[in-house]
């Protein structure tokens, strides 16, 4: 039977990589913080054939459409799957640049 894995929300990835469980037992990961923004971003295409949601297909059709996953690996070896974090961390970088360049135009008039 395969460990438990614990569930948690993609914006605490981060903090979740940083991690290392083992035996019910949590520590820190040796070396600093994992900083996935830092790592090498990789693509991966997959197919999912003849998916649940299309119905079901005709006799001898088989219909297949790409999955891409995201993933970063990082100088320590690690390689973590981000897809579902790689939107929530555009989202935040945007605000981050929105929030400086208001900050710089408030600051020039």
């Amino acid at each position: 039977m395969a460990p438990l894995v614990p569930v948690f929300h993609a914006e605490t990835l981060p903090d979740h990589v940083s991690i290392i469980r083992k035996n019910f037992v949590e520590r820190r990961r040796k070396g600093g913080p994992v900083e996935l923004e830092k790592c090498k971003l990789l693509e991966m295409v997959q197919y999912s054939c003849n998916p649940p949601q299309n119905g079901i297909p005709k006799p001898g059709v088989v219909v297949c459409k790409p999955v891409v996953r995201l993933f970063r690996r990082c100088a320590n070896g690690l390689t973590v799957e981000t897809t579902a974090w790689e939107p929530i961390r555009q989202a935040e970088e945007a605000k981050r640049k929105a929030a400086a360049e208001g900050d710089s135009k408030a600051g020039s008039t």
